[in-house]
């Protein structure tokens, strides 16, 4: 279910899911925990959702590690108003798509490595015995002559 979020004239942000005031960064929380949300303007119910999305952006941009390099940027002022814009609006949100399920695949591989180490040492155990093996058996047959199993014995010379 969509979080609604009233903005005010004054830039405060209430909740109407949680009943509060919240700020960017509670925000930026709910959208990082997967809560879906709507931004509407408190006084015409407009869904202002993209212009503060965009706000927060800017905010995150400004404070450290950005992830839209001045290259980036420059592209997509670029695309505005030329034909390919749709074409690559969705090119970047299927790709953006992708990156996220990854993302989600791989903290699931960490958190069950996390939760069961031994399991993870045993299935390595298992594995480097398995090579134990095959690299045994390589070195054994290969001091038998050919068509010769490991099993039966050389036969004798005259």
């Amino acid at each position: 279910m969509t979080r609604i979020i009233k903005k005010y004239a004054n830039r405060r942000l209430y909740d109407t899911g949680s009943s509060a005031y919240i700020t960017l960064g509670d925000l930026k929380k709910l959208i990082v925990s997967g809560i879906p949300i709507e931004v509407q303007d408190a006084k015409t119910r407009k869904d202002i959702s993209r212009d503060v999305l965009l706000q927060l952006v800017a905010e995150q941009e400004s404070m450290g590690r950005p992830i839209l390099n001045e290259a980036i940027l420059t592209a997509l002022i670029r695309f505005y108003d030329h034909p390919m814009q749709k074409l690559a609006s969705s090119y970047m949100e299927t790709a953006l798509s992708q990156l996220q399920d990854q993302r989600a695949q791989l903290s699931e591989q960490m958190q069950s490595i996390l939760e069961s180490p031994a399991d993870l040492f045993s299935q390595l155990a298992r594995q480097n015995m398995d090579w134990m093996n095959q690299l045994q058996k390589a070195f054994m047959s290969s001091g038998n002559p050919p068509g010769q199993d490991e099993s039966s014995p050389p036969e004798e010379s005259p």
